[in-house]
């Protein structure tokens, strides 16, 4: 199998990269759109060049994406934490509450928010 020379802009900062990818990157997925990385940097795949036997310097974990906010936010990101019914189960007197989750980075360094969890201390947590 070879690999392949391509080069892309960073969402961001629009720093121009180039990287060596598994060479049937290119044939499932489009140039033009926006992939993760495998070091949790969003990218638009902006052009492919030769095949090389060189060894792979990056992997495009997630994507094709069609803007770089799709592939910056945390993955599951939605959530209802609680509901405190006062006077259930008429719809009136409910209230929800939403409460910033955990989020930790997995194996590939995509962002997954923890629905099942609740930030304690820190930025946006119960102590803040």
């Amino acid at each position: 199998m070879a690999n392949r020379l391509f080069t892309g802009t960073t969402c961001g900062n629009g720093s121009v990269i180039t990287f060596i990818s598994d060479d049937t990157v290119i044939i499932a997925n489009p140039l033009n759109r926006i992939y993760q990385l495998g070091d949790g940097n969003c990218i638009t795949l902006t052009a492919s060049g030769a095949t090389t036997t060189d060894i792979t310097t990056a992997g495009i974990f997630y994507g094709p994406y069609t803007s770089c906010t799709q592939c910056i936010t945390p993955v599951n990101s939605a959530g209802i934490t609680s509901i405190s019914c006062d006077s259930c189960p008429s719809v009136t007197g409910v209230t929800i509450t939403q409460v910033p989750h955990a989020i930790y980075t997995n194996g590939q360094n995509r962002a997954i928010v923890q629905n099942n969890t609740v930030t304690v201390g820190g930025f946006n947590g119960l102590n803040s």
